[in-house]
C-alpha cells in the first residue's frame, strides 16, 4: 500500500486565519487617521496588509503542500539564501535605511526585511543540524559549536544594521532550540553568562539605547522625549479599562501614540477592547502556539519536533518583547506583534512558518490507501 499525505490540521489553519483577520481589522482601526493624513486614504495601511496577507496565504498553502522531508533535505540551501539576504542590506543601492537602521532591501516601493527571513532559515538549519547530530550535542566542539557559530554570524549581521530587538529574538529562539536539542546545561550556563556580560555593552554603546533604558526605568523623567512612547502607550492601556472604549473609538491613535498600526498595535487593542478583550486575544494567541507545539510533539522524528519548538519559541519570544515593551514590563525594542502588526515581511514569514507546520501535520495524519 502506498502511503499518502494526510489532511492538514484545520484548527491551526483557522486559528491562523482568525489571528491574521483580527490583525487587519485592528490595523484599520489603528491607522485610518494617520493613513488619511499622510497618504490621503484611510485604507492605505489596511490595503497594504491585505496584499501581504494574500501573499502570505499563498506561501502558507504552498509550503503546506511541500512534503515535510524536503525542508530537512534542503536546509543548507535555505540557510545560504537567508545569509545572502542578510548581506544584501549592506549593498549600496539595494539596502534601504529607515529610522536609523539599514534593515530593508527593495526596488521602488517594494521592500522586504531580510532579518525576518533569517529567523526562518536559522530555525530550519538548527532543527536539521541538531536532529542529525543527536547525542553529539553534548560534545561542545562536535555538536554545540557549529550551532553557536552560525547563530552568532546571523546575530552580528542583524546587530550591525542595527536591529538589536530582532537579533535578541533570533538568539533567544536559537538558545531554546539548543537546550531542547540536548546540549549540556553546563555549556548553556556559560553561554548565558557571556550573554549577560555583553548586554551592558549593547545598552551603553549608543545614546538612543541608553535613553530607552532610562525611560523604561523612569519614563516621566523625560515625558516629551525618551519617555514619550511608553507614557502614551500606558495612557492608551489605562483608557481601555475593563471593557475598552469600543472598536474604532480609541483616542491615543490620533497622533499621540507612535506607530499605532505596527509596534504599538497592542496598545490600541488594549484601549479599544479593554482588559477583557486583551485577555481573550492572548488566550487565542496562546491556543495557536499550543496547537503548533502539539503538532510538533506528535512528529515521529526529532526534526519535526525541533521545527515546532523553534517556531513556538519565535512567536512567543517576539510577542513577549512586543507586549512587554508597550506595557513597560521591559524596555521598548520596536519589534512587531506576529500575525497582527502591520508589516509585510513579518506577516509573510509567520504565515510561511505555519505552512511548514501544516505540512508536518499532514505528515502526522498520513494514512495508507
Amino acid at each position: 500500500m502506498k502511503p499518502s499525505r494526510g489532511t492538514p490540521d484545520f484548527l491551526l489553519l483557522f486559528l491562523t486565519l482568525g489571528m491574521v483577520g483580527f490583525g487587519i481589522v485592528m490595523i484599520f482601526s489603528a491607522s485610518f487617521t494617520i493613513s488619511y493624513w499622510n497618504m490621503g486614504s484611510r485604507w492605505f495601511f489596511t490595503q497594504r496588509q491585505l496584499i501581504w496577507a494574500g501573499l502570505g496565504m499563498f506561501l502558507m498553502l504552498f509550503t503546506m503542500n511541500i512534503p515535510f522531508k524536503y525542508y530537512k533535505k534542503h536546509f543548507l540551501l535555505i540557510l545560504v539564501v537567508s545569509f545572502i539576504l542578510l548581506l544584501s542590506v549592506f549593498i549600496p543601492g539595494l539596502g534601504i535605511k529607515l529610522n536609523g537602521s539599514r534593515s530593508w532591501i527593495g526596488l521602488g516601493s517594494f521592500t522586504i526585511q531580510p532579518a525576518e527571513f533569517a529567523k526562518l532559515g536559522l530555525i530550519i538549519y538548527l532543527a536539521a543540524l541538531i536532529s542529525k547530530k543527536q547525542e553529539k550535542m553534548k560534545d561542545f566542539k562536535k555538536g554545540l559549536m557549529p550551532c553557536i557559530i552560525v547563530t552568532l554570524i546571523f546575530f552580528i549581521l542583524i546587530a550591525l544594521q542595527p536591529d538589536y530587538g530582532t537579533a535578541l529574538i533570533l538568539a533567544t529562539t536559537a538558545g531554546i532550540m539548543i537546550v531542547v536539542g540536548g546540549a549540556r546545561l553546563k555549556h548553556i550556563f556559560y553561554i548565558i553568562l557571556i550573554g549577560i556580560a555583553v548586554i551592558p555593552f549593547i545598552i551603553f554603546s549608543a545614546d538612543y539605547r541608553i535613553s530607552r533604558f532610562t525611560s523604561y526605568l523612569e519614563p516621566w523623567s523625560d515625558p516629551y522625549g525618551s519617555g514619550y512612547q511608553l507614557i502614551q502607550s500606558l495612557i492608551a492601556l489605562g483608557n481601555g479599562g475593563i471593557l475598552g472604549t469600543g472598536f474604532g473609538k480609541g483616542i491615543q491613535k490620533f497622533f499621540y501614540l507612535p506607530y499605532p498600526q505596527s509596534d504599538f498595535i497592542f496598545s490600541v487593542i488594549g484601549e479599544e477592547l479593554g482588559f477583557i478583550g486583551v485577555t481573550i486575544f492572548i488566550l487565542i494567541y496562546l491556543s495557536l502556539l499550543w496547537r503548533v507545539l502539539i503538532i510538533s510533539l506528535r512528529s515521529n522524528n526529532s526534526f519535526g519536533t525541533l521545527i515546532g519548538v523553534g517556531f513556538v519559541s519565535l512567536f512567543a519570544v517576539q510577542a513577549f518583547i512586543n507586549i512587554g515593551g508597550v506595557t513597560g514590563t521591559i524596555p521598548i525594542t520596536g519589534v512587531t506583534l506576529p500575525f497582527v502588526s502591520a508589516g509585510g515581511s513579518s506577516l509573510i514569514v509567520s504565515m510561511t512558518a505555519i505552512g511548514i507546520i501544516l505540512s508536518l501535520s499532514r505528515e502526522n495524519n498520513k494514512s495508507t490507501q
